[in-house]
């Protein structure tokens, strides 16, 4: 791969795209985003998700990609909703969410982007988290494709994701963790 080549971003969410191309861009590093299918299995960790759908990434568009999953865990449930937290909205709703969880109640959120450079090379993989509780109000505009963003609230702040714009997340966010370490990374290696 030629140092300092464009990567491409696969993701169908046009605000996570913002925010890892954003994260990014400080350290020379180029984003192409596009939104392309790829299968998420059904498996227990991140870690397994993230690999499954770099590697199918990869072969879809046969250039240098990354590839982001996240999960959120709710303190007092194993592993939950975890890898299903998509699912899990989309079933239960906001309101069928907020009767999961306690006010207060202690959860974190787990980011991993994967890097696939070549088709012989593993990919390389980076994680972030970010702790925090649970509100059991909706704050801040009703953000359908990341809606736990209505109610954590990150330690050290009191305003839910919600609540904050792009900058302000990200001091806090578990993705820009990942991405960081990511941006550190790539440019160690090929710059």
């Amino acid at each position: 791969m030629a140092r300092g080549k464009t990567i491409i971003l696969v993701t169908g969410n046009q605000q996570k795209a913002v925010e890892i191309e954003r994260a990014v861009s400080s350290y020379g590093i180029t984003l192409t985003h596009r939104a392309v299918d790829v299968t998420e299995i059904q498996a227990q960790t991140l870690e397994e998700v993230i690999l499954n759908k770099v590697e199918q990434a990869f072969a879809l568009v046969k250039q240098p990609v990354l590839v982001d999953d996240t999960g959120i865990f709710f303190r007092g449930y194993d592993h939950f909703p975890g890898v299903y937290c998509r699912f899990v909205a989309m079933n239960l709703g906001f309101k069928g969410l907020l009767r999961l969880i306690e006010p207060g109640q202690a959860a974190y959120f787990s980011s991993f982007i994967a890097f696939k450079a070549r088709a012989k090379q593993p990919p390389v993989l980076f994680n972030g988290k970010c702790f925090g509780t649970l509100t059991k109000k909706l704050h801040g505009p009703i953000k359908q494709k990341m809606p736990y963003d209505n109610f954590f609230i990150p330690n050290g702040d009191t305003r839910t994701f919600a609540e904050m714009g792009v900058a302000d997340k990200q001091k806090y966010d578990h993705r820009s963790k990942a991405v960081k370490k990511f941006a550190k990374y790539y440019a160690k290696n090929y710059f």
